[in-house]
């Protein structure tokens, strides 16, 4: 318990709804584990002292517990209690977990890149998919986020909603069920990064790119699978750009 004995890190969980109480914890912990607070191997607070800290009942703490393990994030031996688990463990595309790298401060490098990574391999294939499937309700679904990404300011949530929104989209419209269950977790992340370069960054980015998203809508509007592969593939490296300063081409010829 002593990295949680400073003022600066003493949890405080003032509501009264029992289910509350338990995600504020389950949240306090993962921030904790993501920003290394609590690190990779290092035994989680015990009941007794975590519930005299923070003025929380044992169940409760014992319920966040199993909400952070269920993310991959903690794991419990009989003799050892329960630690933090090794990074590889972690779901890390879950959107909590994604969440809570972005209300730690400043993500690292390689979980953002590697997010841009990810979207690289999926988005443009899911684009292409989109263009050869996409029905009548999905290009509406398009038309609903990009009229309101051209009217909504960019530091409001209801523009990253509207983001989020066609992109979610780009996978719905593959009518891959399985890619589909990678919506909240890819939603998730695009809507933290796009929060993140154009509110959170100390010179947040102020270029709306609709144009770019309208682009990518056009092609698979024209059942053009092979057009929207590639603008898929150019937004999301524009984006990865506006964030980091570097490209997907330059991260794999830097990479080990």
């Amino acid at each position: 318990m002593k990295q949680l004995q400073t003022s600066a890190e003493k949890p405080v969980f003032s509501t009264h709804s029992t289910r509350r109480i338990h995600g504020s914890i389950a949240d306090w912990l993962g921030r904790q584990i993501v920003a290394g607070q609590l690190a990779e191997g290092q035994p989680v607070p015990k009941e007794m002292e975590f519930g005299d800290l923070a003025g929380v009942s044992r169940g409760a703490y014992r319920e966040a517990l199993r909400q952070v393990a269920a993310k991959g994030m903690l794991i419990s031996r009989t003799r050892s209690g329960t630690r933090v688990a090794t990074r590889e463990n972690w779901t890390l595309l879950d959107p909590d977990v994604v969440r809570w790298f972005f209300e730690s401060g400043t993500p690292p490098d390689w979980f953002i890149t590697s997010i841009y990574e990810l979207r690289a391999m999926v988005e443009p294939s899911a684009a292409a998919l989109a263009a050869e499937r996409r029905t009548e309700a999905n290009l509406d679904a398009f038309r609903k986020a990009l009229h309101a990404m051209r009217t909504c300011e960019m530091t409001e949530t209801s523009w990253h909603q509207a983001d989020a929104s066609f992109h979610r989209s780009i996978l719905r419209s593959s009518h891959n069920p399985v890619l589909v269950t990678l919506e909240a977790g890819i939603c998730a992340a695009v809507a933290f990064t796009t929060a993140f370069r154009y509110r959170d960054m100390p010179n947040p980015h102020t270029r709306n790119p609709v144009e770019e998203h309208a682009a990518v809508f056009e092609r698979i509007e024209a059942q053009d699978a092979a057009g929207a592969r590639r603008l898929m593939s150019e937004l999301v490296d524009t984006a990865l750009l506006d964030t980091s300063g570097r490209t997907i081409f330059d991260l794999r010829q830097s990479a080990p």
